[in-house]
């Protein structure tokens, strides 16, 4: 391609480059150029690091690589092409390091299923490990939720944040619904607030944090390793395996800035990978 030749030597003659930098900022402008053309939007260049990640790419060798691509647009850029592009969005992999651990399928049935039914109190740890799981609601927000935050014929819940903060609006799986319907049959208590103790009162973030330890225990799961925000990752990270895009799931998880939420990314890259080759046909 004639303008990534001409990018190549306009980084030697004009920016100082040595011939061998030059040639391996081409070599990553192409290889972009390869799978997403001079798209640079939000949406190409995430595809690009799943792409990236699935290749098993380090964050430092993907931040090197935006890098290349970054200095590609400003290229074209003076050259007087119109060049959209979005890398303020698109958070450097330093942080995709530290990923969030999260359960698998095989342990999230096992979780759910241990609560015993037969009890107003293991219909309320079931119908809060459904909604953990099936709204990737955090420790807080299950606390604070009252029942008539919950629309039972729309399948969605109203979670409010506070005061300075953004509500939001999630849908909720059946499932979930069926318990928190099953739980408020057997409720002896009259209280707004949706989860209660044996005491009829809210349930502390505490003693949230105790149920999901239990019931982890109780499935044969590392106790250790689960707590109430393990739930709220694998939420994150089942649906992007299941084809969700990121934008979706910032809006689900409540998240103020996209880059945090871009780290559910490197935990679902084998699926996002084969997602992205098998919509990629070039």
């Amino acid at each position: 391609m004639k303008v990534l030749e001409e990018f190549e030597d306009y980084l030697v003659s004009e920016k100082g480059l040595s011939s061998n930098t030059a040639e391996a900022y081409k070599r990553d402008a192409a290889e972009y150029v390869n799978l997403c053309g001079t798209d640079f939007s939000f949406e190409s260049l995430t595809n690009y690091i799943f792409h990236l990640y699935g290749l098993g790419r380090s964050p430092a060798s993907i931040r090197r690589k935006l890098s290349s691509v970054k200095n590609f647009t400003l290229y074209l850029k003076e050259q007087g092409m119109e060049i959209k592009e979005e890398f303020d969005q698109i958070d450097k992999p330093k942080m995709w390091e530290r990923l969030p651990h999260y359960l698998t399928l095989e342990e999230i049935e096992k979780l759910l299923s241990a609560p015993d039914t037969q009890s107003e109190l293991g219909l309320r740890d079931r119908a809060i490990l459904e909604l953990l799981y099936a709204a990737g609601l955090r420790a807080s927000e299950i606390c604070n939720l009252k029942t008539e935050d919950i629309d039972f014929n729309q399948g969605l819940i109203f979670v409010k944040q506070g005061k300075g903060k953004k509500d939001r609006i999630v849908p909720v799986h059946k499932m979930a619904l069926y318990w928190i319907n099953e739980y408020l049959k057997k409720r002896r208590h009259n209280h707004p607030v949706l989860f209660l103790n044996n005491r009829g009162q809210p349930l502390t973030r505490q003693r949230l944090w105790q149920i999901v330890k239990f019931y982890a225990q109780k499935a044969g799961i590392d106790p250790n390793k689960v707590h109430p925000h393990v739930l709220r990752h694998s939420f994150a990270t089942h649906i992007l395996m299941g084809g969700a895009d990121l934008r979706s799931v910032q809006e689900l998880l409540g998240h103020a800035n996209i880059k945090t939420t871009q780290v559910y990314t490197a935990v679902a890259k084998p699926t996002l990978e084969r997602a992205y080759r098998k919509a990629m046909k070039r």
